[in-house]
C-alpha cells in the first residue's frame, strides 16, 4: 500500500487543515483546492497521500487541502474560503450531497470550475466540470450477491449504514437491497454507524442483542466492518461473514488478519481527479463522468490489490 509522504503545510482557518503558502497573484502555478469531508478516516488518508505524491511530481501545481471535519457547514465554509483566496479549480467530495450544493453557484460566479469525486453533488450537471467516482449501487450488488450465497439464501443480515444523506450511503444501500429482494428468506436489519468505529461498535452491539442469530454483516465501509468483527468476536461469534467496502489499508489488513471476509474495492480517485482538474483548467475536453472499477477483495485475490 502507498505510504503517506509528509508535505509542508500550515493552518489558515478552522476549516483548513492543510494548506500551502499564501496564494500570490504573481504565481504561475495552478492552485487546486481539494475539499475532503474529513481527513482522519483511513480511506481519506490514503487519498490524501496519493494526492500529495502526485503534487510532489508536478511542481507547477500548488495543492491546498481542506478538512470538512464531518460537518457540512465547516466544509462549505472552508471551500468558500478557498474561492476567496483565489484557487484555479476546486476538487471536492461533499460531506452531504445536498448540503454542499451551494458551493456550485458560488464557484460559478467566480468562474472557478469544480471537479466532483467520490460523492455526488446535488446540482445540475452544467454546474460542475466532471465527476470521478465508482458505481456505489453496483458495489452494493456485489456485496449482496456474495453474502446471499454465504448464508445459503436465508437468515438475518445486519446492514451497517454510513453517513445519512451521503450519496455513497444511499447507493450502497440501494444496490444491496436490490439484490436482497431476490432472497425472500433473508431478513435485512439496518443500523447506522456513521462510517466510524465508535458509532459502529455501539450500533453493532445493539444489533447483536436484538438479533443474536445474525448470519452475516454488510458494512458500508471497512471501519464499520472491523467494528462489527470486534463485537462478534467478543460475543464468541467467530464464523459470521463480514463484508466491508473501500479496500484501503485497513480493509486489506482486516482481510489478511481474518477480521473481514472481504471488502469491495473503492478507488481513492487519485490521481485521476487531479489530472482531470488540470485538463479542465487547460481548457481540454474531459468526460462529464468517469467511473472506476470496484472488484471484491478476498483472501483469494488479496495480493493483487493489497501489495
Amino acid at each position: 500500500m502507498n505510504k503517506m509522504r509528509v508535505g509542508i503545510v500550515a493552518t489558515t482557518c478552522a476549516a483548513v487543515l492543510f494548506a500551502s503558502a499564501p496564494i500570490v497573484a504573481q504565481t504561475k502555478k495552478t492552485v487546486i483546492g481539494l475539499g475532503q469531508p474529513n481527513v482522519e478516516h483511513p480511506y481519506r488518508v490514503g487519498g490524501i497521500s496519493r494526492a500529495k505524491d502526485w503534487a510532489a511530481k508536478n511542481p507547477n501545481v500548488e495543492l491546498v487541502i481542506v478538512d470538512g471535519r464531518r460537518n457540512s457547514a465547516v466544509q462549505l465554509a472552508g471551500l468558500e474560503d478557498l474561492l476567496v483566496r483565489g484557487v484555479d479549480v476546486l476538487v471536492i467530495a461533499p460531506n452531504d450531497s445536498s448540503a454542499l450544493a451551494g458551493i456550485a453557484a458560488t464557484a460559478k460566479a467566480k468562474k472557478v470550475p469544480i471537479v466532483v469525486f467520490d460523492r455526488r453533488l446535488n446540482v445540475p450537471t452544467t454546474d460542475f466540470a466532471a465527476f470521478i467516482g465508482s458505481d456505489n449501487v453496483a458495489m452494493g450488488r456485489v456485496a449482496g450477491e456474495y453474502l446471499a450465497k454465504a448464508v445459503g439464501g436465508k437468515g438475518t443480515i445486519i446492514q451497517l449504514e454510513g453517513t445519512q444523506g451521503a450519496s455513497a450511503t444511499i447507493d450502497r444501500k440501494k444496490g444491496f437491497e436490490e439484490v436482497m429482494k431476490n432472497y425472500p428468506d433473508i431478513r435485512i436489519v439496518n443500523y447506522v454507524g456513521e462510517y466510524r468505529m465508535a458509532e459502529a461498535v455501539k450500533a453493532m452491539e445493539d444489533g447483536v442483542v436484538a438479533h443474536p442469530n445474525v448470519a452475516a454483516v454488510y458494512s458500508h465501509n471497512d471501519t464499520m466492518g472491523l467494528a462489527a468483527n470486534k463485537v462478534l468476536t467478543e460475543r464468541g461469534k467467530k464464523d459470521v461473514p463480514v463484508i466491508g467496502m473501500d479496500g484501503a489499508k485497513e480493509g486489506c489488513d482486516g482481510i489478511r488478519d481474518g477480521k473481514l471476509t472481504g471488502s469491495v474495492y473503492y478507488p481513492t480517485m487519485f490521481p485521476e481527479a487531479l489530472e482531470t482538474a488540470m485538463k479542465v483548467v487547460r481548457g481540454e475536453s474531459v468526460p462529464k463522468e468517469t467511473m472506476l472499477d470496484t472488484p471484491l477483495i478476498t483472501k483469494d485475490n488479496w495480493a493483487k490489490f493489497c501489495q
